[in-house]
């Protein structure tokens, strides 16, 4: 789905109350959390939702208008009305023809606001991340690098507002522990919810910018995890980069025997609406 196609509403304006680094300065990756607050209608979020943000150009490419969406890591529910955050990484890309890096407009821009800086948003988009009624379902989490961003959002809710009883599984991580987000509340969560199982990803040779080795860790953890999709109503989620789904879909090939096999189950699954994903 393209954000040229999405209907994002009228726009809206936040402002910055708090800029904070959630990586050192010494990691390879800076990744900050913007803690924002509406400044006239009160906008409500749920874990999976997003906002879209608009940065006025123009741009080096020439577009006047550069939009990008953003996943909700904090909402209202647990900050105070008009209040959210968002987990954003400084992001660059490199020109395939000449080479040369640019600096990602959006996240650059989001990543150097101050506070008391307005910003223009629009939104929420996209469906939320909808937790079952039932407190003893099953969950499977898979959100790498900001990709773990709704579930800081949804895991808050499972624990703090509706005391879940259901076996729930995160596979969470980004290339080194430095560059990993919110390990602290994950870690934390572990320590009281006895049937919460994270499980860290990383990198296997992070200095040669090799990506989260997904499917290992999967591999590693396969008879839990297929013992897990197994449960009649067990619900998925996955968030991050494409390549996280396609990672997945392949430790999840290995496990069931085959790519038919895994395909028929997904199926099965997104058929049911216990499937939800949310790849960028």
């Amino acid at each position: 789905m393209r954000i040229e196609d999405l209907d994002l509403g009228a726009s809206w304006a936040a402002k910055v109350i708090a800029n904070t680094a959630l990586t050192p300065p010494e990691a390879r990756e800076e990744v900050r959390e913007l803690l924002l607050e509406t400044v006239e209608d009160e906008h409500d979020f749920r874990a999976g939702q997003s906002v879209a943000v608009s940065v006025t150009g123009p741009h080096e490419f020439g577009q006047q208008e550069h939009v990008r969406l953003y996943t909700v890591a904090r909402t209202p529910a647990e900050l105070g009305p008009g209040r959210f955050t968002l987990c954003v990484k400084r992001c660059s890309f490199i020109d395939p023809y000449s080479g040369e890096r640019f600096p990602g407009i959006a996240s650059n821009y989001l990543c150097d606001l101050q506070q008391g800086d307005r910003l223009s948003l629009a939104g929420p988009v996209g469906l939320p991340f909808l937790i079952p009624s039932d407190p003893y379902t099953p969950l499977l989490m898979i959100g790498l690098g900001t990709g773990i961003a709704p579930f800081r959002a949804m895991l808050r809710e499972l624990y703090e507002e509706r005391d879940w009883q259901g076996k729930v599984m995160l596979f969470h991580g980004a290339r080194t522990g430095l560059e990993s987000v919110y390990s602290s509340d994950v870690n934390e969560i572990s320590e009281r919810a006895e049937g919460f199982s994270p499980v860290s990803v990383v990198s296997p040779r992070p200095a040669w910018g090799d990506r989260e080795d997904l499917t290992a860790a999967i591999r590693s953890h396969r008879d839990e995890v297929w013992q897990l999709l197994g449960e009649p109503e067990v619900h998925v989620y996955i968030a991050g980069l494409h390549w996280v789904g396609e990672q997945f879909d392949q430790a999840m090939a290995e496990a069931a025997g085959s790519a038919g096999a895994w395909a028929e189950r997904k199926q099965e699954l997104e058929s049911a609406g216990r499937w939800t994903s949310l790849l960028y």
